[in-house]
């Protein structure tokens, strides 16, 4: 099958590319026209925006041949996501596809459906397999630090995935088949009347899973299935007045199989069972123009995710492990937009939000509360140049507070010349993980984690008393409430138009960030096992460039080209390194030398250099579309093996690889059919990409009543 499904992906790839000499405009999209939301929360055009972003259009999402969010934001320029879904052993396994965004981690980057959070991390990753592309309008990506406009979680950058609107009457399904039995299929159905309209959308994923190693009992990846539902109405009572109503349900099994070993006796034990995720919100919107120079909104939502996992003995079928995690945030916002004298354009806003977590792993069931004020003006000095000025200020009941300023300048030079230019201040305040987390983990030698605000000094002195807590080591009397871990990104970028076929941007960036919290040992109980809290101590950076184009071939063929380069380091181990106190061993001599700076990786998990190169060609007249995508990725520190602290030793390095997707599509009247191939090269890494499981062809049909055009 994966033969037939290559050749036929190739021929129909080749054929659409033969018409590309005919003369036609429909392919290039007029990017600097399109209206983005996220970098300033209000409309703005691309082409005015000061802050880094990105756009991926429905269109490409397409072209690309894309199912969920995952598959389309690992093609695009400084963006990597994280390896993840593999089997899911106890407390949850693997944490699923996070994404970093200029080398920051996917717990520093905030994910938005429709201007609203998705929530449910797991240790820190939002998982983006969650989100279904079917339903997808466009995604846009806002880069460096956003805690401004957006809070917490906003330290690294957003990203906001915009859903359809129902805008006419339509009928709309598809269905895509792939290796390992995945099965994705669509439904979409829209009502439009002159004052409302109505819109259901449904989504069905599944896959049998993979598996790498015959041997080992289990899947390197599960089997699992996956449904999505979202319903959306809107209603204008009046010309001025629009009320809207969205909801969405997700909700995916997991099958759980895998060995390990008994704690007691040493022997492989087989564990079998299920992991269920439920994720839901609701978003009711009102949003009024009282005047052409003053619009206001009023928004509303809730979103509840659960995650639970039952694991049992296979032999015997006696409980193994239970975990139970259930997360609900309610906010209330408003924002209003005023159009000031001075071409000033005002924005401000603010808001309340309320977070409940009831699990297994915490004591009692938490919550937190927050309450924030926003404000931004963006002021067009000149016809060629604005600036942008912002501030939000945080309150939270569980930690300090917070004050995050933004101030951005865009500069249009000249016709082909644009100059942008930001500073922000970022925040990511201490999760519930790091606050309230109150763990005994019997089934690992007894050992504990406390968040910072369930353990005290005098706790402990009580425990020791009591012949729980054999010693208390000197890093205890350091415990106190944990500060937001904050950044300070900067930004500078120029884009240059040669011409109407040929653009080029480059965009550099410089993140630094304080405030790490990491756990730490504070006491040893009386068995020997340690007792660990959580405190802020780190300092890193991360810096780099990141360099895209545009080349127009022909009026229907497209290349477009990115690349990044990263630096990325652990100010605390730079300092060690610069004292001369960090030694390395020679692998095949066995003598130790000083660490010298140039053999530092520094951040694991980070690339110096990635890349992609993609082509693009559509003929709307014959129905024909096509794409050959290249990714890039060069190697990147694992993890210490030497016990020196940091990454420096080849043997701790991922190899990098290179990457090939192609797909083609002929449309043939309100059928649109897809061929393509993901991982033409059939590259795997067991070990430190699990979740890549190597090539896979997939064949694709979708119908539309009427016929659907690309947005």
């Amino acid at each position: 099958m994966k033969r037939t499904i290559l050749s036929t992906a190739l021929i129909l790839l080749y054929n659409s590319f033969l018409f590309a000499q005919e003369d036609s405009s429909f392919f290039r999209e007029k990017e600097m026209n399109e209206i983005v939301i996220t970098a300033t929360r209000t409309e703005r055009k691309l082409s005015n925006v000061a802050v880094p972003v990105q756009l991926i259009s429905n269109k490409t999402i397409q072209q690309s041949g894309s199912v969920r969010l995952n598959d389309i934001l690992q093609e695009q320029t400084g963006l990597y996501l994280t390896s993840g879904g593999a089997t899911s052993s106890a407390g949850g396994g693997v944490f699923g596809n996070g994404v970093q965004i200029q080398g920051l981690s996917p717990d520093y980057t905030l994910i938005l459906v429709d201007g609203e959070p998705i929530i449910g991390r797991q240790g820190g990753v939002i998982d983006l397999t969650r989100i279904t592309v079917g339903n997808i309008r466009k995604v846009e990506i806002v880069k460096g630090p956003s805690s401004s406009l957006y809070g917490s979680e906003a330290m690294g950058g957003v990203i906001n995935i915009i859903t359809d609107q129902p805008k006419h009457n339509q009928l709309l399904t598809s269905l895509r088949y792939g290796r390992f039995n995945a099965l994705d299929a669509n439904l979409t159905a829209s009502l439009h009347h002159e004052k409302w309209a109505l819109q259901v959308f449904g989504n069905r994923n599944s896959s049998q899973g993979f598996d790498f190693d015959k041997d080992i009992y289990g899947k390197t990846v599960d089997p699992f299935q996956n449904y999505t539902t979202q319903l959306r109405f809107n209603y204008k009572p009046t010309a001025s007045t629009k009320i809207s109503l969205s909801g969405r349900y997700f909700n995916e099994i997991q099958t759980n199989r895998f060995a390990t070993s008994d704690l007691n006796t040493g022997q492989e034990v087989h564990i079998d069972g299920d992991g269920r995720i439920r994720d839901m919100n609701i978003n009711p919107v009102l949003t009024q123009r009282f005047s052409d120079k003053v619009n206001s909104s009023l928004r509303f939502y809730f979103s509840r995710y659960e995650y639970e996992q039952n694991l049992v003995r296979q032999t015997d079928k006696t409980g193994y492990y239970y975990d139970f995690f259930q997360q609900d945030f309610y906010r209330a916002e408003n924002q209003t937009d005023i159009r000031l004298q001075a071409n000033n354009y005002l924005s401000i806003g603010g808001g309340l939000v309320q977070e409940k977590l009831n699990t297994t792993r915490y004591s009692v069931k938490r919550a937190n509360d927050i309450q924030y004020v926003f404000l931004q003006d963006e002021w067009r000095v000149l016809d060629n140049l604005t600036l942008i000025g912002g501030l939000r200020y945080d309150a939270n009941s569980a930690y300090q507070s917070r004050m995050s300023p933004k101030l951005a300048l865009h500069w249009k030079v000249n016709d082909k010349l644009t100059v942008n230019s930001s500073y922000g201040a970022g925040f990511k305040a201490p999760d519930f993980r790091q606050l309230f987390l109150n763990f005994l983990n019997t089934a690992a030698g007894g050992y504990v984690v406390y968040g910072a605000n369930e353990i005290t000094i005098s706790t402990l002195e009580e425990q020791q008393q009591q012949g729980v807590i054999k010693e208390i080591l000197p890093r205890a009397y350091q415990l106190a409430l944990l500060k937001p871990e904050i950044s300070k990104g900067f930004n500078t970028g120029i884009k240059y138009e040669f011409n109407d076929r040929l653009n080029l941007a480059l965009n550099l960036f410089r993140n630094d960030i304080e405030n790490l919290i990491q756990n730490d040992i504070i006491a040893y109980r009386a068995n020997n096992a340690p007792v660990y809290s959580y405190f802020n101590v780190s300092r890193a950076y991360t810096e780099g460039a990141e360099l895209q184009g545009q080349y127009q071939l022909t009026g229907k063929i497209q290349l477009q080209g990115g690349y990044q380069y990263l630096i990325t380091a652990d100010k605390d181990d730079l300092k060690r390194i610069k004292a001369g106190t960090v030694y390395t061993r020679n692998e095949q001599t066995g003598y130790s030398t000083t660490l010298l700076r140039k053999d530092y990786a520094g951040l694991p998990n980070r690339s110096k250099h990635m890349a992609n190169l993609k082509l693009f060609y559509y003929n709307d007249k014959k129905g024909w579309s096509g794409s050959v995508r290249t990714l890039y990725r060069s190697r990147w520190g694992t993890y210490d093996k030497e016990g020196n602290g940091v990454i420096n030793r080849s043997d701790e390095f991922a190899k990098g690889f290179l990457q090939f997707n192609i797909a083609a599509t002929k449309e043939i009247r309100s059928f649109r059919f897809q061929v393509g191939v993901d991982n033409l090269l059939n590259y795997r890494d067991p070990s430190n990409l699990p979740g890549m499981p190597g090539i896979q062809p997939y064949l694709s049909v979708s119908y539309s009543i009427p016929k659907n055009k690309n947005q």
